[in-house]
């Protein structure tokens, strides 16, 4: 690490003023002559009176003057660490410290495009500081809490615009852009006589994936990185499972071209109504665009690669990029997190292929939170009070974990290990030093069809016990069949979302469910459920969701878990199969989110199966093709065995504590 002391064995260097902040000391700029000395803020060049007064280096000066002044300061400097602080962590001192920004800081790639970038800096800066900076699509100004919080805390923070978007120049290609930008990026922050030489990265959803893909890269000066709720392209956005969602084209019009567009991508009556009109009209989802009117995004060259292949890997690191990363890493996500399934994914695949001693390095903090609530924690979310304990200062962990990694000071006092979870339910806060140790405990409940109906009330059972004969439910969908949108809405519109039972009260021959017995004491189940369905199918390809809850002695439920698969990849992610037509096959759904919930005495565990079907989803059409490109005309009825009992065990395997 390059400090002070190192720079300048005088002990005292020049500083480099803020109009001229975007040139760095590679480029051989020669700043305005002006001491930099450690002790004595920096002043703008161009402001002759505001020049520091004092030298603590003053040539000629008698020497017992000077080892009197050494003297002084040695006395102050004891009396500061023996009297109490009024200032250092005082909330109130901090939140009333001046930030320096520098707009439109320009930094230069390797291919001469300039992206922009907004700096903030302490400003009473006296030492060069770690940098913490963040690449976004979503214009760089969107993180000025940050970027006042970090600096305000001791810390550079620099939040660029991703080439093509905002101030930088280029034209922005989501995926396709930000590894090689975001290694050019921190190389140039290393250079400026503000940064010590450590930078950090920050920032959850895209943001997230982005540190991933820089981090691939492997910047000499990359010290730590803080990634939250990360998008892993082609595993969890945008076709987990291999189905797509109409969510895909929304976003890509938020980021796309120059502009914001956070208006149109708020707008949401306009993409209901696109994606209602799609859906009734049965055109093939590639046909979603050309109904929009906004054409001239990625959305076409996605739609091309519905499963993980050589144009996603090249966006996010390689198994033997991930045993390169070494440096400290902080994971966040939570319950309910939409990219959960792409934090996690990062994490274990880094912890399978990082050596021992830098897996130790990355800490992971799983939240009572959706996506949003990864960064904003709330003590409520879709009905479910978590109390206060859900709600802890993000900024805070940041700052304490990068004082940490950066800084050398202690690890923050709320990472009690390497996993830091919420358990819903106890309201409270675990650790573990592991996340293998959600898995070491389950318990596997056995799926027993007879008696079943489509109806919730009268269901299929979960048993410890093995089916006494074998049994089956069959389920059917019609993608020719259109649902009523105000029944839709009025049902998947509700605000407590997580305790709404209204879809499982919807009759219809599209689902099945099953209940356990009650449980006989309070449980903790924490981890990541699986099951293991038998099924036979009348054709070759469809898509089925099971979701996981929890329903309690007086009838109210908590969702705890879903996932949905596209069948054809129930073998291989990356190589589609046809289901074997009415030939008993088992298949394996391993992608269900974590969660952590104390069952309470005498709830019961409730799954459902059912086809996934929704209005915003690219519809299976059930023939085994090219489905992006097949309209309803060419939709085939789908009819669904789930087997249970005997040769064909169906089990639901749950995370015990």
């Amino acid at each position: 690490m390059q400090t002070v002391s190192k720079r300048a064995a005088t002990g005292r260097r020049t500083y480099s003023p803020p109009p001229f902040a975007g040139r760095d000391k590679a480029a051989g700029y020669k700043p305005a002559v002006q001491t930099w000395v450690a002790g004595v803020s920096p002043r703008c060049a161009t402001h002759p009176k505001s020049l520091p007064k004092i030298s603590f280096h003053i040539p000629g000066f008698p020497a017992i003057f000077r080892r009197m002044k050494k003297l002084a300061w040695s006395v102050l400097f004891l009396l500061a660490i023996a009297l109490p602080s009024a200032g250092a962590d005082d909330d109130k001192s901090l939140k009333r410290r001046s930030v320096q920004i520098t707009w439109d800081f320009k930094i230069a790639v390797r291919d001469g495009v300039r992206l922009s970038g907004i700096v903030y800096r302490p400003a009473e800066q006296k030492e060069p500081l770690p940098v913490i900076v963040t690449m976004t699509p979503y214009q760089a100004s969107h993180t000025a809490k940050q970027g006042n919080y970090f600096a305000q805390n001791g810390y550079v923070f620099v939040s660029v615009d991703d080439r093509g978007r905002g101030n930088s120049e280029g034209v922005f290609v989501p995926g396709e852009v930000e590894a090689k930008d975001g290694y050019d990026v921190i190389e140039f922050l290393a250079r400026q006589l503000w940064c010590n030489g450590d930078v950090a990265t920050w920032g959850g959803s895209w943001l997230g994936f982005t540190q991933w893909s820089i981090a691939k890269e492997f910047p000499p000066h990359l010290k730590a990185m803080a990634p939250t709720a990360s998008v892993y392209p082609g595993i969890d956005y945008p076709q987990a499972g291999g189905i797509f969602d109409a969510y895909v084209l929304r976003w890509l019009t938020y980021v796309n071209g120059r502009s914001g567009n956070l208006e149109l991508f708020n707008e949401t009556t306009f993409w209901n109504n696109l994606t209602w009109a799609h859906y009734t009209s049965g055109e093939a989802f590639e046909k979603l665009a050309e109904r929009s009117g906004i054409t001239n995004t990625v959305f076409r060259k996605w739609i091309t690669h519905p499963h993980p292949d050589a144009f996603w890997d090249a966006m996010t690191p390689s198994d033997a990029q991930f045993a390169r990363i070494t440096i400290p890493v902080l994971t966040i996500t939570g319950h309910y997190d939409d990219d959960q399934l792409g934090a996690l994914t990062y994490y274990r695949r880094h912890l399978q292929f990082a050596p021992a001693d830098a897996t130790k390095r990355h800490d992971l903090v799983i939240g009572p939170w959706g996506h949003g609530g990864t960064r904003r924690p709330t003590e409520e979310l879709g009905g479910v009070k978590f109390g206060s304990g859900a709600v802890i200062d993000i900024e805070k962990l940041h700052r304490d974990w990068y004082d940490s990694v950066l800084k050398g000071k202690p690890r923050p006092e709320f990472l009690k290990d390497r996993v830091m979870y919420f358990v819903a339910g106890e309201n409270a806060w675990h650790s573990a030093p592991s996340f293998d140790a959600f898995a070491a405990n389950r318990l596997a409940l056995q799926l027993d069809a007879r008696g079943s109906t489509h109806d919730v009330l009268h269901s299929g059972t979960l048993t410890s016990a093995a089916p006494s004969e074998p049994a089956r439910a069959e389920i059917v969908y019609d993608p020719r069949r259109l649902l009523d949108r105000d029944a839709y809405e009025e049902r998947t519109g509700d605000a407590a979302y997580l305790l709404s039972q209204r879809s499982s009260y919807v009759l219809g021959d599209d689902a099945v469910y099953f209940h356990s017995e009650p449980f006989a004491q309070d449980t903790e189940l924490s981890g990541i459920p699986e099951v293991r369905l038998w099924l036979t199918s009348d054709v070759p390809d469809a898509d089925l969701e099971l979701t996981i809850s929890e329903v309690k002695a007086d009838g109210t439920a908590v969702f705890l878990s879903t996932t949905a698969l596209r069948l054809r990849y129930r073998d291989d992610p990356r190589n589609p199969r046809p289901l074997p037509i009415d030939t008993p096959v088992g298949v394996d759904f391993r992608q269900f989110g974590f969660f952590s919930q104390k069952i309470a005495k005498n709830s019961r565990i409730r799954l459902a199966i059912k086809f996934a079907s929704a209005p915003s989803t690219e519809r299976n059409r059930h023939t085994g093709g090219v489905n992006v490109s097949e309209g309803v005309e060419q939709a085939r009825v789908a009819r669904i065995a789930i087997l249970t009992g005997g040769e064909h065990a169906s089990v639901l395997a749950l995370p015990r504590k």
